[in-house]
């Protein structure tokens, strides 16, 4: 377990523990303050012709107890002139009640009030209301649900009324053949037949689990929004459909369940989704680091990273998609909003308590989906080589000592004068090899079955003036990879408290401390083929380390002083001479206040402090390569005895980094509904923030990590290293200081007629520090405006397969910022470095920019909303467009400013989709299938861009991010391509074609225009989607996710010959599987469209194939996610309610591929994601 506090200053400590200390007495005095208001029996009052809603708020106040009532009841009720003094509350109840069209009863600590009989009914209507129904609404775990309506089927206007703080309700009504409609928020409404006498019933209702358009609110981080009346593009994920998979990130259990989020996987084939992979509707800028969703948690833009969330305390995440929706985040909403809500305590419900676990199993890397040359291969390349004297130049090298390879060494000892070993010798050794595949080394050492352990425990109710919730949770985390791990622990604490009925005071804190441990940065041993030759050996048959080249060759290390440190390299050893290990400590806190100031206008203040902790230790220890290679590399021989330039012991690396976010909103509400028919809700506040960045980081050396000290060492000098090179220890010593500041001011407003016509409106102005020179650039107003007809209401809609139809329309203006960006120009400072002047020095980075702006994007959407009769069929389907302007790019500028380049606001993007969301009960009774079916199109185009430079490489690209390469029309992320004319039958060249002719001219080739290149399409997908069906019987559920992409297109890799040839730091292998298909012979060009080789190598043919349109190949995929297994113990009386026992399997593959190569074009640049099994465990006390 990892100790909460262990590496937090003391005055941190001190200052949390006090803020701590404050909660928990905050918490105490809302409870006795509780306590004592729920004995308060005696009434005093003096009112005189006050509304009856006042009197009931003056008894709630006096006494503890609930009024359950519905706007519509209190009309035609008399207002109420009464002075009394310590009297008993009911008789108090009967003054009230005396001469008013209403009756109640008391239910605990609630009192009902509904219309008397007859009241609003006709005279027949009167007469058949005959018989007194009295029941609970309970939720699945038995719990009563207050607030649930309880109606009378097709008179629901009329008979109607909410049930109370216990779920109970009573109600007169026919007493043959009548129908109550039960309904609750977040759950299915049930219908119930009653007839006969007098009944008591206990209703059981279900909850909507795992769909998106169920949903009665949605939360936008300023306020809460009713479907019904909402004009915007929302999705709301629910906790059941949140808790289908069992990732500890909540961005993972997001993927693949919503329309309009798409998570990008081609760099990230097995980590969870980083907040840089998910993109909502598409790009909206060409700045990669700003092209997010933001991300709100609990009302406010969440300033820590997202891996610090538990997914265990999220109760729902909302989707804003469109400008109505997100235009009241500003400038920082263009790509969209993820609101993600926490569950709180409720009122007036007894101590919850509920426990989940689950263990995931995550299986060994598969990579032998990666296409290295064999060894076979690799050896005869090799042996052609040596033979036409490749080598040479490194052989012959006495100064610098190049690596040869253990094939070229044996050739090398069987040839020259005085060999050690013969050449039959050499062959036997070298045939050895070829039998050796390095991924069964890696497969066997390095990587490891994965495993994930989550526990969570959360604690949470209420009484009648006060809610809570506690939850607790740890992830302990093996990862696929030996020496890696990380935990995780959370603590999570809510509260609200309402002294009086018109405010309310809420509050909670937040912590989460995380621990990643792996091998240093400089020993990390993953497997790459282009780094590690595939005849490689990891381990003797006994599993011992054993020596892999590295950097020298044999014969320099064979030969070096003894007295240097042992020079060779063991890969498997370095797993334990070397550690990284990141800790990460995020504290929030966050305080409310609300207040009801009349029956139409609330205020709200709320307050958000956060601070998150970074802290980076990299330590290669004297034992590792690293160390020891740089060691000998700084030491020198004056005589018997060494001097050592760098002494012994680790390098450690270091890092530290604060973040101290702020944020306040003060907030006027307003709400008010009259004559039945209009409706009107709005908001208008200022919010400011601030955000405070302080890292420092540093590099010392010689450290003993033992009794914690380190060596001064010469940081400015270039030393001579034995093998000729210059070898300096930089410091790395960084200080990084930024401050952003932004002012807000926002409003919002929405009107709905007669339950069919809404219009919304949203205004908001952001400001920052950093933006432009002039005053009128540095606030931006960003807006919408959207209405929405439900057709269903209108006199004339009699379409009864259809009982539900709405349409919406929105437009507005969100934006997008830079906040590294200035106005200004920046100056950055250095201190003394040895290749200047051993002087501090500093440079002008980017010139003034007077003009600098917010990006700004405009989206219009258009919506339709349907549901069919039983809720048989059910979903929206909408239509966007989308216009960035002023969008920020590197742009040329004139040679003269000093500058060949800046960034600047001078380019336009346009997009345009359709997303299509349907959820289906294709079957119901005992055994119920559901089906959610939902499906995407996004494109965009640059509308407006000046290239930076014509350089065709930069269009000749993977489109894994944005290039310099755009070409107005196309999309951003374009896949272009040399045109192919296939292989000259008599050479195995490849050939492209010049002015329609076939040609092998690599030089003009490879020096077309821009718009001379083949087009393909984009390399992210065009169409997405998801089909889900869960099938339940009883108590048995079953899950499956099929998603699909289709219509791009990626590039996949091949022989490089030149990087096979000319290996450098980053490719010291090269090669590729294809090698064994290339063109050998006249007529291999109809089964093959790998060149031949040639040597020596011609760089521009290599050049033109790497580039070409035969390496192109469609995207398009199915596969099928993943599978869900649920059982469900539900035993009212146990003390362990509503178990549920799950089983998750994750990953299963491809079910279908348009590339004919058996390519996963999703992770075709390394190996696919492992499968995954999870189990788990709820249950509720």
């Amino acid at each position: 377990m990892i100790s909460v506090l262990g590496r937090i200053s003391d005055s941190d400590k001190r200052k949390w523990i006090m803020r701590a200390n404050l909660t928990t007495v905050l918490l105490i005095s809302a409870i006795i303050q509780v306590s004592a208001s729920s004995f308060a029996q005696k009434i005093t009052l003096s009112e005189k012709n006050a509304p009856l809603m006042k009197v009931f708020r003056a008894i709630r106040a006096q006494t503890g107890y609930d009024f359950m009532l519905t706007a519509r009841t209190l009309k035609g009720t008399k207002d109420i002139t009464i002075e009394v003094k310590n009297a008993e509350l009911n008789d108090v109840l009967k003054k009230i009640f005396e001469g008013q069209p209403l009756k109640y009863f008391v239910n605990d600590q609630t009192i009902i009030v509904s219309e008397k009989e007859g009241v609003g009914l006709s005279g027949k209507e009167k007469s058949l209301m005959d018989i007194t129904v009295r029941g609970r609404v309970v939720d699945e775990k038995g719990e009563g649900l207050p607030g649930a309506t309880v109606k009378l089927k097709g008179n629901e206007s009329k008979v109607s009324i909410v049930t109370s703080s216990e779920g109970k309700f009573s109600i007169n009504i026919p007493g043959e053949n009548a129908v109550l409609i039960v309904s609750y928020v977040g759950y299915k409404t049930k219908e119930i037949n009653v007839s006969g006498a007098d009944v008591d019933l206990v209703i059981r209702l279900e909850p909507v689990t795992g769909q998106l358009e169920e949903v009665s609110v949605v939360s936008t981080g300023y306020q809460t929004i009713p479907k019904e009346r909402s004009t915007g593009s929302f999705e709301k994920i629910d906790n059941a459909l949140l808790n289908r998979s069992t990732g500890a990130s909540i961005l993972s259990r997001l993927e693949n369940i919503t329309p309009g989020l798409f998570v990008d996987r081609r760099l990230n084939s097995e980590r969870a989704p980083g907040i840089g992979n998910i993109s909502i509707r598409g790009l909206t800028t060409l700045t990669q680091a700003i092209a997010t969703p933001l991300i709100i948690f609990d009302n406010f833009p969440y300033p820590g990273e997202l891996e610090n969330i538990n997914p265990n305390d999220v109760e729902s995440v909302t989707i804003l998609k469109d400008a109505a929706a997100a235009s009241i985040w500003g400038a920082r909403a263009a790509n969209g909003v993820i609101v993600i809500t926490t569950k709180k305590g409720n009122y007036n419900r007894r101590t919850q308590v509920s426990f989940n676990t689950n263990l995931t199993v995550l299986e060994k890397p598969d990579l032998f989906t990666l296409k290295p040359m064999t060894a076979s291969d690799y050896i005869d390349l090799e042996k052609t080589l040596f033979n036409n004297g490749f080598y040479n130049n490194k052989i012959d090298d006495i100064y610098t000592w190049p690596y040869l390879s253990p094939v070229v060494e044996l050739m090398l000892n069987a040839r020259q004068p005085g060999a050690t070993i013969s050449q039959e010798e050499a062959d036997t050794q070298i045939n050895t090899l070829r039998n050796h595949d390095v991924r069964n080394d890696y497969t066997k050492y390095v990587y490891r079955m994965g495993i994930a352990q989550q526990y969570a425990l959360n604690i949470n109710g209420g009484g009648n003036e006060f809610t809570y919730l506690l939850s607790g949770g740890f992830d302990n985390n093996r990862i696929n990879v030996v020496k890696n791990q990380g935990q995780r622990i959370t603590l999570r604490s809510a509260f609200a408290y309402k002294p009086i009925s018109e405010l309310e005071f809420e509050g909670g804190m937040f912590y989460t401390q995380s621990k990643d441990l792996a091998s240093g940065n400089f020993s990390r041993l993953l497997y790459d083929p282009a780094v590690v030759l595939p005849y490689t050996r990891l381990a003797n048959q006994d599993g011992n380390p054993l020596v892999v080249g590295r950097n020298y060759g044999v014969r320099f290390l064979d030969t070096a002083d003894p007295r240097y440190l042992d020079w060779r390299y063991r890969p498997l050893a370095e797993l334990d001479a070397s550690s990284n290990t990141i800790n990460t400590y995020d504290w929030l806190m966050n305080l409310g206040l609300n207040y009801k100031i009349s029956k139409i206008f609330s205020a709200s203040v709320k307050y958000q402090y956060g601070r998150t902790i970074a802290e980076n230790t990299n330590l290669q220890r004297q034992e590792s390569y690293y160390t020891r290679n740089l060691i000998n590399l700084l030491t020198t021989f004056n005589g018997t005895e060494p001097k050592r330039n760098l002494p012994l012991g680790g390098v450690l690396g270091q890092f530290r980094g604060n973040n101290d976010a702020y944020n306040i909103r003060g907030q006027i509400n307003a709400s008010k509904t009259w004559n039945d028919k209009h409706q009107f809700d709005g908001l208008v506040g200022v919010e400011k923030s601030e955000k405070h960045l302080q890292s420092n980081s540093s590099t010392v050396y010689g450290y003993n990590e033992e009794v914690l000290t380190h060596a001064d060492v010469d940081h400015l000098t270039q030393f001579i290293s034995p093998v000729y090179s210059f070898v300096s220890l930089p410091s790395n010593i960084d200080i990084n200081d930024q401050l952003y500041r932004f002012t807000s001011i926002f409003a919002n407003a929405a009107y709905t007629y007669n339950s069919r016509y809404t219009i919304s409106a949203s205004g908001r102005k952001d400001a920052a520090n950093l933006f432009g020179v002039n005053a009128n650039l540095r606030g931006t107003p960003f807006w919408s405006t959207g209405i929405s007809w439900d057709i269903s209401k209108e006199p004339f809609y009699h379409f009864a397969l259809m009982p539900f139809l709405k349409l919406r329309a929105t437009y507005g203006y969100q934006g997008n910022t830079d906040s590294r960006l200035s106005a200004h120009s920046s100056i950055r400072y250095a201190s003394a470095n040895a290749y200047t002047i051993s002087l501090p020095y500093a440079d002008l980075i980017n010139p003034a920019n007077n003009d600098l702006r917010w990006e700004r994007v405009g989206t219009l959407n258009l919506g339709i909303d349907f549901r069919s009769k039983d809720n048989v069929i059910s979903g929206s389907i909408e239509y966007y467009k989308r216009h960035s302007k002023d969008v920020l790019n590197t742009t040329p500028l004139d040679y003269t400013t000093g500058f060949s380049s800046a960034i600047y606001n001078s380019s336009d993007l346009k997009g345009k989709g359709l997303d299509l969301s349907l959820h289906s009960l294709n079957l119901k009774g005992s055994f119920k299938w559901n089906t959610d079916l939902f499906l995407n199109y996004n494109s965009n185009k640059v509308t407006k861009y000046t290239p930076l430079n014509t350089d065709i490489t930069n269009y000749i690209n993977e489109g894994l991010a944005v290039s310099s390469g755009l070409i107005v029309g196309r999309p951003v992320y374009a896949i272009f391509s040399y045109g192919w004319a296939g292989l000259d039958p008599n050479s195995g060249d490849p050939m492209g074609y010049l002015n329609g002719e076939k040609s092998k001219d690599y030089t003009a080739l490879t020096s077309v225009t821009p718009d001379q290149l083949q087009y393909h399409g984009s390399a992210i997908p065009i169409w997405s989607g998801a089909f889900r069906n869960t099938f339940t019987y009883k108590n048995i559920s079953v899950s499956a996710n099929i998603i699909g992409k289709f219509g791009h297109f990626f590039r996949r890799s091949s022989i490089d010959y030149g990087s096979l040839l000319n290996p450098n730091s980053t490719n010291i292998v090269g090669g590729h599987s294809d090698y064994a298909l290339r063109w050998q012979k006249p007529g291999d060009e109809s089964s093959t469209n790998v060149p031949s080789f040639i040597y020596p190598d011609d760089p521009l043919r290599d050049k033109f194939y790497a580039g070409s349109a035969i390496l192109i190949d469609k995207a398009d995929h199915i596969r099928l996610q993943d599978i869900t297994l649920g059982y469900t113990l539900d035993r009212t009386s146990w003390a362990i309610k509503n178990v549920k026992i799950f089983a998750n399997f994750s990953n299963l593959g491809i079910i279908w591929r348009a590339n004919k190569l058996g390519l996963d074009p999703e992770f075709y640049r390394g190996y696919p994601a492992p499968r995954t099994i999870a189990l788990g465990l709820n249950a509720n006390f």
